[in-house]
């Protein structure tokens, strides 16, 4: 993420430079891990967690106002007095508390400097004290006019209750899947790093399938930097491919076949996945790669609802809101957005981008032409809005400057800049007053809700809320009359007049405590409502007269940070991004989700085909880095579910059929297996025993019996029958890594065969549990199937038969 003026970017944290905060929790030996924290004055941020052999690690930054309620919280605490030393820069340290993945609301600092009771607030195991209490350590150096201070639970000098907004904060940035207690708008996270812990990531080694092309064997081979291609295994025939031209970056390959038809897919390093037929060559569909969409905006354009969506990082995409078909990019220098609008100004229309460099791009959204590049603001740009006046369009952008500037959008031209909030501004909302000139709304960080005059570029009014941060605001219509709706840190959207600056009403979820991320104006069936997404991942549709919950969505992808509502024939579309970069959409008549095609936030670590059934299509399931699962339909691309296997990440992948039902086998860096659903995503079987992290998956039928397959990071292997698991059998390995895994019903005898990391091959009876042979390779075997004539062993510099 570039930083603005007003902060550098974060790659600019230093441990060893005044003005920093560091915070350290837990032992990096137990499965939560050990979590270290650092936050330079200037917000820059930077977090690691340690589990299991396994690191992750985010850099990013934190707003001010988050910064400067926690040292005002440490400030009031009693003041530490253990020893200052460099423990919390040390992964050696383990007397500390793990940290949690829950978390308190965060948002007690302001008032209290202990939130150990609040809400959530439970920990996970790790050292403890005397007593039993899990231990943490903070220290805070050139950040007090007093000087210098360190807070050790060991030591007895506790650290203060603002260590737990501490720990909400790490979890957060760790994890952007999980709820979040934090507002969004408080953590901007650059992408993630890879796990500096493990022996490889996705696409540092290379992929191969076997199959068919043509109806003749074949394999497929994709090598890091070097594209990929299809190959026939009798002849070495080359069957077509990429070269390093090809902008694809290939990760995960697999063979299959839908409908007669034999398909090639493949995945990139950049979440992309793409399907070919693999006979003609063919691109069927796929998905162009990307960081994934926090921010959104939807329209119709020239009668077509389209929805709109970036990440902090990458370009602009854009799709058809019905049924998720890409329609390209609109580039950013790969820098993405932060916010997002859509305009209707003289026949055009327009999209807005505002991004972290503090630049908004204008484009024409029909023929993706930039028209503006409007220039101004010093920090990230936060919120957008238009005002549409006739043939005229007035844009309205603030930032985490605390700055709002007023653009002619025909011209791209600045018309005013409005000063007056002291914090970052996080909505902006015009007003249409009856009988009155057009307002402009705009709420902070800061707690205020301010009112603009737009023909002047003066100030209205402007008071302090008594909500604490303020995150999202929208106008509403109540009775014929304007409302802001100004939703907040503790999950309340307010309701105020802004004729008498009163309060009106008060939208509130039972259990509630996640901050309101966004809200938007929703009409169906002539009855305006509205929509809020919340810290925890749901979505929420109030009915503003009577202020009644009509609907829910439950949480996917991590919490909802944008809300946009566009036009459908005799409805509506509601279209979300999140934290986790998913976009998520929904039929408001129908309440039913809108299947959206959107890559994988990170590199694919494996793909398979998945035989139809009954009721279901052929499918390619593709898994990620992110930790997410997608299925689609294998000819057609259409997307069917998605979901959440592991937010550490899936490492290994199967496909097939289970009871006559389509499943899916995922594995991650724990060793934990699960069977999925492919219909709707509901885990089925939770299997442990294989040394972490999974490395190989199979789905077979052995005579009447469905198994599942897994091989782990000592290579050996574990069956289970599939319906139910229990244990078919158990294999050892060598000690090396398993790379590939196949089974095979021979005349009524199973055999098993798994190659590993140091090129041997081991062939086993599955039901005696014999050692059939074991031999040493010329290659490392990333695919092996067995075929007529022996054994297909496919290595980084081709195949073999045995």
């Amino acid at each position: 993420m570039s930083g603005g003026a007003g902060f550098p970017s974060a790659g600019t944290v230093s441990d060893d430079r005044p003005g920093v905060l560091r915070f350290a929790a837990g032992d990096s030996g137990t499965a939560e891990g050990r979590v270290e924290l650092v936050i330079e004055a200037t917000g820059a941020l930077r977090v690691e967690r340690s589990a299991a052999g396994h690191r992750a690690r985010r850099n990013g930054r934190i707003d001010q106002a988050l910064l400067a309620r926690v040292l005002n919280a440490l400030g009031q605490a009693a003041p530490g007095r253990a020893p200052l030393t460099d423990d919390t820069s040390s992964s050696s340290d383990t007397s500390s508390s793990s940290a949690t993945s829950g978390g308190s609301d965060a948002s007690d600092t302001s008032n209290s400097s202990d939130t150990s009771n609040a809400p959530g607030a439970a920990r996970a195991g790790g050292a403890a004290d005397a007593g039993g209490r899990p231990t943490r350590r903070l220290t805070a150096s050139g950040l007090f006019p007093g000087g210098d201070a360190a807070w050790d639970d060991a030591a007895g000098f506790p650290v203060p209750g603002v260590g737990q907004a501490l720990e909400i904060l790490a979890a957060q940035a760790v994890d952007p899947a999980a709820a979040g207690r934090l507002p969004a708008a408080l953590v901007q996270l650059d992408q993630p790093a890879p796990d500096s812990g493990a022996d490889e990531v996705p696409g540092s080694r290379p992929a191969a399938a076997v199959g068919t092309v043509g109806g003749r064997p074949a394999y497929a081979l994709a090598r890091p930097g070097e594209g990929f291609g299809l190959t026939g295994l009798a002849d070495s025939a080359a069957l077509g491919g990429s070269d390093t031209d090809s902008g694809v970056l290939p990760t995960a390959v697999a063979l299959g076949s839908a409908e007669g038809r034999e398909l090639f897919a493949v995945g990139g390093e950049d979440g992309a996945v793409q399907v070919w037929d693999a006979v003609s060559g063919r691109l069927l569909h796929g998905t162009s790669g990307g960081e994934g969409a926090q921010v959104v905006t939807a329209a119709s354009i020239q009668g077509v609802p389209l929805a709109f969506s970036a990440g902090c990082e990458g370009e602009v995409r854009a799709w058809h809101t019905e049924d998720g078909r890409s329609l390209g990019l609109l580039p950013v220098g790969g820098r993405g957005a932060a916010a997002l609008c859509h305009a209707r100004c003289a026949d055009l229309d327009l999209l807005a981008a505002g991004g972290a460099d503090g630049v908004v791009r204008v484009w024409d959204a029909a023929t993706g032409e930039q028209l503006h590049l409007l220039v101004g603001h010093t920090d990230r740009v936060t919120a957008l809005a238009v005002l549409v006046l006739g043939n005229q369009a007035l844009l309205a952008s603030a930032g985490a400057d605390g700055a709002i500037r007023l653009w002619d959008l025909a011209t791209g031209q600045p018309v005013s800049v409005l000063h007056g909030h002291s914090a970052s501004v996080t909505g902006l909302a015009f007003l249409h007053p009856e009988g009155g000139d057009p307002q402009l709304a705009s709420c902070a960080l800061d707690g205020t809700l301010r009112l603009w005059d737009v023909y002047t570029g003066t100030a209205v009014h402007g008071w302090p809320t008594g909500q604490g941060w303020l995150t999202s605001l929208a106008e509403v219509r109540i009775g014929g009359r304007s409302a802001l709706a100004a939703g907040d840190e503790h999950g309340a959207v307010v309701l105020w007049d802004p004729a008498t600056f009163a309060r009106v009403g008060e939208l509130a979820p039972a259990g509630g405590g996640y901050p309101v991320n966004a809200v938007v104006a929703v009409e169906q069936a002539g009855r305006l409502q509205l929509a809020a997404g919340y810290g925890d991942g749901t979505v929420r549709l109030w009915d503003l007269l009577d202020r009644r919950e009509t609907w829910t969505a439950a949480p996917d992808g991590g919490p909802v940070t944008s809300l946009a509502c566009c036009p459908l024939e005799g409805g509506a579309a509601l279209v979300c991004g999140t934290a986790a970069g998913a976009v998520r959409s929904f039929d408001v008549r129908s309440v039913e989700a809108l299947s959206i095609p959107t890559p994988h936030t990170g590199p694919v670590s494996g793909l398979a085909f998945c035989p139809p059934a009954e009721d279901a299509p052929a499918a390619l399931v593709s898994a990620g880095a992110d930790g997410t699962v997608r299925v689609r339909d294998a000819l057609g691309g259409a997307p069917l579910v998605r979901f959440t296997a592991d937010p550490r990440g899936v490492t290994a992948l199967a496909a097939g059929l289970v009871a006559g039902r389509q499943s899916v086998a995922t594995g991650g860096p724990d060793g934990q297996v699960r069977l999925w659903g492919a219909a709707d995503g509901r885990c089925e079987l939770e299997l442990d025993g294989v040394a972490g992290p999974v490395e190989v998956l199979a789905l077979a039928l052995l005579g009447e019996r469905e198994v599942l397959a897994a091989g782990g990071a000592d290579g050996a292997l574990r069956l289970w029958d599939a319906r139910d698991g229990s244990e078919v059998g158990a294999f050892a390995g060598g000690g090396a890594p398993a790379r590939s895994l196949t089974l095979q019903d021979l005349d009524g005898e199973a055999l098993l065969a798994c190659g590993d990391q140091e090129a041997t091959l081991r062939l086993w009876h599955v039901a005696s549990g014999a050692l059939l042979n074991e031999a040493a390779v010329d290659r490392v075997p990333l695919a092996i199937a067995f075929g007529d004539t022996g054994l297909y062993v496919v290595g980084p510099d081709g195949a073999t038969t045995l």
